[in-house]
């Protein structure tokens, strides 16, 4: 086991035996232009913000960092599935190092108004005192930190711990730990150089009143505005009116509205569908659509209508992690992808792009030119 205090001796060394890209995206014939995002124009976004030889650059966005934490099967050991703590510190700086353009991470703000970052919908810990199972508005600040992993070596922390599919009880296990943190320590102690994806998190099951919305995303705003206007920001939440407040209340940072695509039936419609989503978009004055993967590989005609509206397109899920669908989407002109395995979809961008490079230059010795 790892703590996070321990990995940037190690990454200095290059021995630690999670991989590492291997060279920096910055080389080669790249052309750098001004990135994403400092101010109301699109323009900054995704594919028109780094070209390569002529070509748009697909964003790899890592999931929760360095991607989302898998629960073992009980036959497996921890070690089988290595894995830093998601939605943590040194989990963020690790997607930063193996290449990632940006990482989504979950905000929830506690009851004493201090924004944290954790993606479920409840916590579940347990200490000498015994088991609690809460939502993070339910607990201060203190008590959220007190869970996990402890910055302190002298001081312990209540286990944190994860259902299984079986409603099985689990020790939330890493092979690099870190404590869990708040969204200004994120801003205080990941490389500038990453983008942040901010999904604003709600339960989908729960009714959530416009008070609680306005105090989540005002708590959110306090801290992100105003400080780091180098940084590549933007927002994104599946719950259609957090993003219409987004929206309201700023307009330094694109609002991006989360949505299953229809492979999930709501309650509400306004969730239900691609062509939903566009018409949220539309209302609110949003800048994209993240969708689930599944939902855009079965019609992906819909890339075209959601582009003819103006907005970008990301996409998220497992199959985000199969080489072949990521350059699928690249082909079909999505402008990013959430993906867990970060320096595989990395190594496989930075692939495509030798490979049509290649073509280009093929191209010109044959004396028929082509954009490639």
């Amino acid at each position: 086991m790892l703590l996070a205090t321990e990995v940037h001796l190690f990454q200095q060394e290059n021995i630690y035996d999670l991989p590492v890209a291997y060279e920096s995206e910055q080389q080669g014939d790249e052309v750098e232009l001004d990135c994403l995002y400092k101010g109301p124009s699109m323009r900054q976004f995704g594919r028109e913000s780094k070209i390569f030889r002529g070509k748009p650059k697909i964003a790899v966005i890592g999931h929760r960092g360095c991607g989302k934490n898998k629960i073992p099967s009980l036959k497996q050991s921890p070690e089988m599935t290595p894995c830093v703590l998601e939605n943590t510190i040194a989990s963020f700086n690790m997607a930063a190092r193996n290449g990632a353009d940006f990482v989504e991470f979950d905000v929830q703000v506690t009851a004493d108004g201090h924004p944290v970052i954790f993606h479920d919908n409840y916590i579940l810990a347990e200490s000498e005192e015994g088991f609690f199972r809460k939502r993070i508005p339910e607990l201060t600040l203190s008590e959220f930190l007190s869970i996990g992993h402890q910055k302190h070596p002298e001081k312990h922390g209540k286990k944190l711990l994860r259902e299984d599919a079986n409603g099985t009880l689990r020790i939330w296990t890493a092979n690099i730990y870190d404590s869990l943190c708040t969204l200004q320590e994120v801003f205080e102690n990941v490389s500038p150089l990453l983008g942040f994806n901010i999904e604003v998190k709600f339960d989908d099951k729960d009714t959530v009143p416009e008070c609680e919305l306005r105090r989540t995303v005002n708590a959110i705003l306090q801290i992100v505005q105003g400080r780091d206007f180098d940084r590549r920001i933007y927002f994104s939440s599946f719950h259609p009116d957090a993003v219409r407040i987004l929206r309201m209340e700023q307009f330094t940072y694109p609002v991006f509205f989360l949505t299953d695509g229809g492979t999930i039936a709501y309650s509400d419609p306004r969730r239900n569908s691609i062509e939903a989503a566009i018409e949220v978009c539309k209302t609110a004055g949003l800048q994209g659509i993240v969708s689930k993967v599944e939902a855009i590989l079965q019609a992906p005609e819909m890339v075209n209508q959601i582009k003819r509206t103006g907005l970008c397109l990301l996409t998220y899920g497992e199959l985000n992690n199969v080489p072949e669908a990521f350059c699928r989407q690249e082909e079909l002109g999505v402008d990013g992808v959430i993906v867990d395995d970060v320096l595989e979809i990395v190594n496989e961008r930075r692939k495509v792009r030798d490979e049509a490079g290649s073509v280009v230059t093929d191209q010109r010795e044959g004396g028929h030119w082509t954009a490639a």
